[in-house]
């Protein structure tokens, strides 16, 4: 992923995205930043995460904290919708700094896209990161099943089959 001045992407993750990818595939991360883009993680969507026991094995997987501004901290307080504190903490680092947000909550990427942030889904991640080279069609639908398993709620068979039907026509299979 490119942004506009033509450099790699920054991208922070949501809640949601960690979890998936944590569940299926850990060396994803790594790839996804060597490939695609750095990754980042909000330090309070963190907390939210019980799979990472501290910031040195984030590191090791590929990802990097980022505090949000005092501002940005106190301003979902004042927001009424249908965010979480994370899901607005999420948003407003990513506008603040420029990042695109990986979401697969709608009501996040509605928000960000009325504020005017990037977003990307998961799916569609790994749709990026086999297309740069970075992993192969077998193993970008490996993933891909193991969300659907994990997380059939936001990642469905139809999803799923879409997904596999874009990959497949990359790699003419």
């Amino acid at each position: 992923m490119k942004d506009k001045t033509g450099g790699q992407k920054i991208l922070i993750m949501d809640a949601c995205i960690l979890i998936d990818f944590l569940h299926s595939d850990r060396s994803v991360f790594k790839l996804i930043s060597n490939h695609l883009g750095a990754l980042y993680v909000a330090n309070p969507v963190l907390e939210e995460i019980k799979e990472i026991e501290n910031e040195q094995e984030l590191a090791k997987i590929g990802l990097e904290v980022v505090e949000p501004e005092t501002g940005d901290a106190m301003a979902p307080g004042g927001n009424v919708g249908p965010l979480s504190f994370q899901d607005w903490i999420c948003l407003l680092t990513a506008k603040r700094n420029g990042f695109a947000c990986v979401t697969n909550d709608n009501k996040l990427m509605q928000t960000c896209k009325k504020e005017g942030v990037d977003t990307i889904r998961g799916l569609a991640l790994l749709v990026k990161l086999h297309e740069a080279g970075g992993i192969t069609a077998e193993h970008a639908l490996l993933i891909g099943r193991e969300i659907h398993i994990s997380n059939p709620k936001h990642i469905s068979a139809v999803i799923l089959a879409k997904f596999k039907k874009i990959i497949e026509g990359q790699t003419g299979g």
